[in-house]
């Protein structure tokens, strides 16, 4: 059983538009043993989707195509795909009081056009869709699958979790890909590397994955097999091997996010936070609470980007400033007893740095930050340097700032 994805649209082709919706798919067909053998992307032109549908049904079982379902005359996916499986178009009676529903919710009224959106060929099934107007459809020929999705991920998504996915499983002959991923920060890859490089030895090829981003570096563990608890036992196993040979910098497994994690902990310990933010300009603040239930543990805080605010709202000394300025270790200390005083938390966490890309110096060129965490066990504080853009530089450094967080909690 082999599966192909087809991304429709000209926003993909132009890049205008990140194509997620495949590696979405990819990762959820893995899953289930089904296993992605081609990805095609096309624009909106008919002969080039007929061309797609011929290639992708040519090589594969299963063909799931995004995009062009839309209610506007360049959406025609559905069009394309009703004529290669000679189906003739029919009102759903049923897609249409869904659409209506969702504009009556809104207090609008439902645009003629969106009664195109109703409209499904008579050869295949309508998979509705719970986040959104247009369905999913999907046609059988043969042994063969064509499955049509929306291009909005929310609402691709939500049809292939409630419609698709246990239904394509059935189709897999039983075989099972599970997948189990630690999240690190703070260590570059290549040391990972050589860390793992005898654990590496004994793992069969494809095993073990290094996903690099802009915060870190995920590991992914893959195994397949007939039976799922094996392969979970035997991703549990290797897992618990990475964690001792990597220690602290895995912050957490498979989704989390280093946020989650501090926040987890602070629940865990029954402490309480405030932030004060210089450079960062309140986004370490707008990643707790990006957290649901992060207001338990988390305060407020204060953007102090002037010196004046500094010494107003956080109590920094004129006298530290003057000595040592904005971007050091003693005004971060400062800034970090101060707000968790002025607050009233049981931490205060600050950083204060150059985000440029002007205002650097020989001295304290772009990219230094300074971030520390004050508490009952104390203040720390550290100095670091980030490479690259403005807005890389800030959240470089609110990965780090939260970092140190952490391992202040695991102290």
């Amino acid at each position: 059983m082999k599966a192909a994805i087809i991304t429709i649209g000209n926003e993909i082709l132009s890049g205008m538009t990140l194509d997620t919706n495949a590696a979405y798919l990819s990762q959820e067909l893995g899953t289930i043993g089904i296993p992605v053998v081609l990805k095609i992307s096309v624009g909106d032109r008919a002969i080039d989707i007929q061309m797609a549908f011929k290639q992708a049904l040519s090589d594969s079982d299963i063909v799931l195509c995004t995009g062009g379902l839309g209610p506007t005359s360049d959406d025609i996916t559905k069009k394309v795909a009703a004529r290669f499986f000679k189906s003739k178009l029919k009102l759903d009676k049923g897609t249409l009081e869904h659409i209506r529903s969702r504009f009556a919710k809104r207090g609008i009224e439902m645009p003629a056009c969106n009664r195109w959106q109703a409209m499904v060929p008579d050869r295949a099934a309508v998979l509705f869709n719970p986040e959104g107007t247009a369905p999913g459809l999907l046609f059988k020929k043969g042994k063969k699958i064509l499955i049509l999705m929306p291009g909005v991920p929310r609402e691709m998504r939500a049809i292939f979790a409630g419609s698709l996915k246990e239904r394509l499983a059935g189709l897999s002959c039983g075989m099972k890909i599970n997948m189990l991923t630690l999240r690190t920060t703070g260590i570059p890859e290549s040391v990972i590397a050589e860390k793992l490089a005898p654990f590496e030895k004994c793992l069969a090829k494809g095993t073990l994955a290094y996903l690099p981003t802009r915060l870190g570096v995920d590991l992914r563990l893959t195994m397949s097999g007939k039976d799922a608890s094996q392969i979970s036992a035997k991703l549990q196993e290797l897992s618990a091997k990475i964690k001792q040979l990597l220690g602290n910098v895995i912050y957490g497994q498979d989704d989390e996010t280093m946020e989650q994690a501090v926040g987890r902990l602070l629940k865990e310990k029954k402490l309480t936070l405030t932030t004060a933010e210089s450079c960062t300009g309140g986004l370490i603040a707008d990643r707790i609470t990006d957290v649901p239930g992060s207001s338990v543990n988390f305060l407020g805080s204060v953007i102090a980007y002037s010196n004046v605010l500094k010494e107003k709202m956080l109590g920094v000394k004129s006298q530290t400033l003057r000595l040592h300025g904005a971007v050091s270790k003693e005004t971060a200390i400062e800034m970090a007893n101060g707000v968790r005083g002025r607050l009233g938390s049981d931490l205060g966490l600050t950083i204060t740095g150059i985000a440029g890309p002007a205002g650097g110096t020989d001295k304290k060129p772009v990219g230094l930050v300074f971030m520390a965490v004050a508490g009952p066990k104390g203040t720390m504080v550290e100095e670091r340097r980030f490479l690259g853009q403005r807005r890389h530089i800030k959240e470089s450094a609110t990965q780090a700032a939260l970092n140190m967080l952490r391992l202040y909690l695991l102290k």
